[in-house]
């Protein structure tokens, strides 16, 4: 999930660097509210060939806060049961990570781009392997 066409295309060109293949991108734009965050995460949680979720936000328009809370909002509401990796850069980006730290739910927070489409990409793999030999996997916190 991001915000913007040209961080879109540069979020998947890394997660492929990084040895991933995007099975989805979701640009929320700048003007999302916590609402359309939340609806974001429900298509992307319900996604079978989603297996992590890598938010990238630049906030200058868009509050990282705002962000923020419609990611925890969507987990408490709809439950989310696949790894979060957030990668936050811009304006409230000290107010959200307070929020996502307190929130009570195990999310990922990236330094960088790079770190964040890294280990995106090393826990969507997991999943991946998990699913093909057909032992479930769980990653702790993920789920309510």
């Amino acid at each position: 999930m991001v915000n913007g066409a040209g961080l879109a295309m540069s979020t998947m060109d890394i997660i492929q660097l990084k040895g991933g293949s995007p099975a989805n991108f979701l640009d929320v734009g700048g003007g999302a509210n916590e609402t359309q965050v939340q609806k974001a995460f429900e298509i992307l949680n319900s996604d079978s060939q989603v297996k992590a979720i890598l938010v990238n936000i630049f906030g200058g328009i868009m509050r990282c806060d705002v962000i923020a809370t419609g990611i925890i909002n969507a987990a408490k509401e709809i439950g989310i049961n696949k790894p979060i990796v957030i990668r936050l850069q811009g304006t409230n980006v000290n107010e959200a990570k307070t929020l996502i730290e307190g929130c009570g739910f195990r999310m990922i927070l990236a330094e960088d781009l790079e770190d964040a489409a890294e280990t995106a990409v090393g826990v969507a793999e997991i999943a991946a392997q998990a699913e093909k030999i057909q032992v479930g996997v769980k990653f702790e916190g993920f789920s309510l």
